[in-house]
């Protein structure tokens, strides 16, 4: 529990982005371990260089799921978690670039149900 907690929980966002989960009419079936999928839209001033998702009860991250690319911007990406698991709550780490107004740096929530929205976005208000 204690590994559990230095991994993912220990770290302090360095920046302060707020977050809006929007629910929607989409419904992911997590109970048939079907792929979640939700918009994720960078509404901030910072380049979303990384995004990661790991189920709440386990102890590591995923890989980044933006791979090489990152979120400028105004934009946004659609995500697909096809990991198999029976469940909707996952942690959620971004990392935010370098730039004016917000900060940079990681932006960490937890125990966020991936099955209730169908967007998930970061501004600056």
């Amino acid at each position: 529990m204690f590994n559990h907690s230095v991994r993912k929980m220990l770290a302090v966002a360095l920046i302060s982005v707020p977050v809006i989960w929007s629910g929607g009419t989409y419904s992911a079936q997590a109970q048939d371990a079907e792929d979640v999928e939700f918009m994720l839209i960078n509404e901030t001033d910072r380049v979303l260089t990384h995004f990661y998702v790991s189920p709440t009860e386990s102890d590591d991250w995923g890989p980044d799921i933006l791979l090489d690319g990152v979120i400028m911007p105004g934009e946004s990406t659609t995500v697909i978690i096809q990991d198999g698991l029976d469940t909707c709550n996952y942690d959620l780490m971004a990392t935010f670039g370098e730039g004016e107004g917000v900060g940079s740096g990681d932006v960490y929530q937890t125990g966020i149900n991936v099955c209730e929205t169908s967007e998930y976005t970061y501004s600056n208000n």
